[in-house]
Order: C-alpha cells, then structure tokens, then sequence
C-alpha cells in the first residue's frame, strides 16, 4: 500500500502564501535591478553610438584629405594630424580677477586658430580654403570626442560606484546629446564637402548689400576680414564680413575697429546679421529684429564691438 501525505487545509492555505509573498518578492528584486540596469543600458548603447559616429567621421575626414594632400604626405600623416586635433585642448584663461579677461580668450581663439590651421597645413600644404575647411571639419569631430570622453567617464562612475540615480539623470538627456551630436556630425560632412551652413545667413546678406552697392571699395587690412566701403540709395555703408570663400568667420571686431580707429568714421548705426538657434515652436527662416550685437561664439567679439560702440556712443 502507497501512502500519501496530504496537506490539510491549513497547511494548504500557508503555502500558498507564501508562495504569493515568494513570486512577489522575485518580481519586485527582478523590477528593482531593471529599473536599475535600464539607464546604464541605455548609456551604453548612446556610447556605442558615438564612438561608430566618430570612427565614419574621422575615416571620412581621412579619406577627403588623402585626395588633397601633399605628394611627400604618407597616409599615417594624416592619421596623425586627425588623432591629435581630436584630442587638441583649449584652456580657458583663469577668471580668478575677471579684469581684462576678454583680451585673454581673444588671445586664446587666435592662437587656437593658427595652431590648428598650421596642423592642416602640413597634409594640405597651401590649400587656404581647404585648410580652413577642414580645420573646422576637426574642431566639430573633437566636440563629438569630447562629449564621448564625458558622457563614459560618468557612466563608468554610476557603474562602479553603483549611482544608478546618477545614471538615470544622464539617460534623460540622451534625446538631447543624441540631436547635438547628429549636428555636429553633419557638420563635419558638410565642412570637408564645402557646404553652405546655417550661419553663413550673415555673410549672404553682406554679400547682396555689397552687390546693390555702388562703387564698393575694399579695405583688407584685416585678416580674414574684408571691409568694404560703398554706397547705397545716398547712404554710406561699410559692410564687415568675413573673406571667404572656406570655413572662416573672420574678426569681425578688429573690422569695425578699424572702420572708427583707422578710417576714422563714426557710423549712426551698428547692424548686426546672425543665424541663432530656433526654438521649437519656431520656422526655419524667420527673422526678428532687436537691439544688441547679434553674434554667437565665446562672447570676445561681441564684448570688443559693444566696447566701442559704447566708446563712441
């Protein structure tokens, strides 16, 4: 004869709660480690993204300044140039006495510019529009590296530190730096290929005004920059824009410094053209109107040309 244990009621009743009160907790440790995976996951993935963004954008690069390039140039040159414009640093002058600090990034940017125009120059010799360009091109690349660099560093801290509150901070914002690097990597296309970009709106309208000009006359005493001095349905205009053709925005500053100090002129107005971000409930295209010296950048321009528009009233 087989005999069977058969639980009672009651012991029937208190296994099954327990058994509820097990899978409950299971769910509930197995929720609890996804929710705190998820984020890190979800870093992970975005790291793998921009690194094959960087490797297309730098092999890109590479493959463009290989037809460019000098016939003494050999391939690890240029290899050479791209990894260390990538990894370029600029450091900010200190801001422990913020007197006189504008001088300082000035400074800074001219020197930033040479330095990197000089490493192009060695692949692309006297090509200027095409160092220019892709000066520009490596600048945007180093931007994407640079967001590369900070976004594992915090992951691998959330990682090892176990924050994954940390984490989930940044997997927030990986909409946002997923947009700001897919511009930065158009860029670097639209750079290395000698494409129009948004900002090129102010030289376009500088450019038209100078062509319904009469009689323009050019002052080149600037780098990079062309004054040109014309007249216009009775007006006197001096239109400040960058030389061109390439990637360049000229020194817009020692232009109209120029135009009062050397030419001695004292304009009634101070126009200004720029292309600004649009927000998201804006066209693309619109134009708005206001006061104020409309430039982007660090601000060095833009606090020159205040100075003296505030100088001489």
């Amino acid at each position: 004869m087989i005999l069977q244990a058969v639980p009672t009621s009651t012991n029937s009743a208190l296994y099954w709660i327990l058994s509820i009160i097990v899978w409950f907790g299971i769910i509930y440790l197995f929720q609890e480690v996804y929710y705190m995976q998820r984020p890190l996951w979800q870093i992970g993935g975005f790291l793998s993204y921009l690194g094959q963004m960087i490797r297309n954008a730098a092999n890109d690069i590479s493959t463009h300044m290989e037809r460019l390039k000098k016939p003494d140039v050999q391939k690890k040159d240029v290899e050479d140039v791209i990894r260390r414009m990538m990894d370029f640093v600029v450091i900010s002058p200190t801001n422990l006495d913020p007197y006189g600090i504008v001088p300082k990034y000035k400074n800074i940017l001219n020197a930033y510019e040479s330095a990197s125009n000089s490493e192009v120059a060695k692949v692309l010799g006297d090509n200027t529009v095409a160092v220019k360009n892709f000066s520009t091109a490596l600048e945007a690349l180093s931007q994407i590296n640079l967001l590369y660099k900070i976004i594992d560093h915090y992951y691998r801290i959330a990682k090892k530190y176990k924050l994954y509150a940390y984490a989930l901070q940044i997997s927030m914002f990986i909409p946002l730096l997923k947009e700001a690097s897919d511009a930065l990597n158009g860029a670097v296309t639209a750079f290395i290929k000698g494409i129009p970009v948004g900002d090129g709106a102010g030289p376009l309208v500088a450019y038209n005004v100078i062509r319904a000009c009469a009689q323009p006359v050019a002052h080149e005493a600037v780098k990079d920059t062309a004054v040109v001095e014309c007249d216009l349905e009775g007006r006197k205009l001096y239109v400040v824009k960058a030389m061109g053709p390439g990637s360049t925005v000229g020194r817009p500053d020692e232009g109209v410094e120029y135009i009062f100090e050397k030419l001695g002129v004292r304009p009634k107005y101070l126009i200004t053209v720029d292309a600004a971000l649009k927000l998201e409930g804006e066209k693309t295209g619109e134009i708005a109107e206001g006061v104020g010296v409309a430039m982007g950048g660090i601000g060095a321009e833009k606090f020159n040309i205040e100075s003296i528009a505030t100088k001489y009233g």
